[in-house]
């Protein structure tokens, strides 16, 4: 009886070694996989934050294009300076009431006229002539990286000159 209980008494103690080393494993397992998964959710935000940015700046750059087609003083500008050769005017600068942080420039420049076949041709040249404009925009936060530009190019109609 006495052997008996040697033997399990020494198998248990070998057991007991064998459950640490799986806790272990385990518990290195779930460290790997907890690390992995705070890896994920930390760029899933910096892709979020970073989406957000392009977006806003994206949709300021487009209402200073919307702002700036109707915008005359801009258009008149670009046409004078157009007229003398000039390429670009002086560009205009934006700010956003709503978000103090977001800025934007505009330029606006006069490329050439165009013909109008609508009303040179058709109507018989009522004293009006089709100017085309290009307009760029820029814009972004102060301190970021998202920023955007586009390009717009504008028509508007105009008396024609003696």
């Amino acid at each position: 009886m006495n052997t008996a209980m040697t033997k399990y008494s020494s198998r248990q103690g070998r057991q007991d070694g064998v459950v640490l080393l799986v806790v272990l494993m385990l518990l290195l397992l779930t460290t790997i996989v907890g690390y992995q998964v705070m890896e994920t959710s930390s760029l899933e935000a910096r892709m979020a934050v970073a989406r957000q940015g392009k977006e806003v700046s994206f949709h300021a750059a487009e209402s200073i294009i919307d702002q700036s087609k109707n915008d005359q003083n801009l258009l008149v500008n670009a046409f004078v300076a157009g007229l003398s050769n000039s390429a670009w005017p002086d560009s205009t600068a934006f700010t956003f009431v709503d978000d103090a942080d977001l800025a934007g420039r505009v330029e606006v420049r006069y490329i050439d006229e165009v013909a109008t076949l609508g009303n040179d041709l058709v109507i018989g040249n009522p004293g009006l002539r089709s100017l085309h404009f290009e307009i760029r925009a820029q814009s972004g936060r102060v301190d970021d990286r998202f920023n955007s530009q586009h390009i717009q190019g504008i028509k508007r109609l105009a008396p024609k000159l003696l």
